[in-house]
């Protein structure tokens, strides 16, 4: 089990989401056709069955078909197509 950080303990305490905090991004699903994910720094990699996207201390893996980044401004990407998977990895 990993050891939280210092504000992961105090936003336990206080009752406050991390969502759009302390470097987590924040993703929305809309059915497994659409992704929007705030908090993006950059695209890694970009095809029709992958895009990995680097958030500031995470890779976010979307996996599936027919998948187009549909917008990428101000750190927030969209991705439609059908979305099979969806893997958040700490840096």
């Amino acid at each position: 089990m990993r050891k939280k950080k210092f504000e992961e303990v105090i936003f336990d305490k206080f009752d406050i989401p991390l969502v759009g905090i302390a470097s987590i991004p924040n993703a929305q699903f809309v059915g497994n056709s659409q992704l929007s994910i705030d908090g993006c720094i950059g695209i890694k990699k970009y095809e029709g069955t992958e895009i990995i996207v680097r958030a500031k201390d995470y890779i976010l893996k979307i996996t599936g078909s027919s998948l187009n980044m549909m917008t990428f401004s101000g750190g927030r990407v969209t991705i439609r197509g059908y979305i099979s998977t969806y893997c958040v990895e700490k840096l």
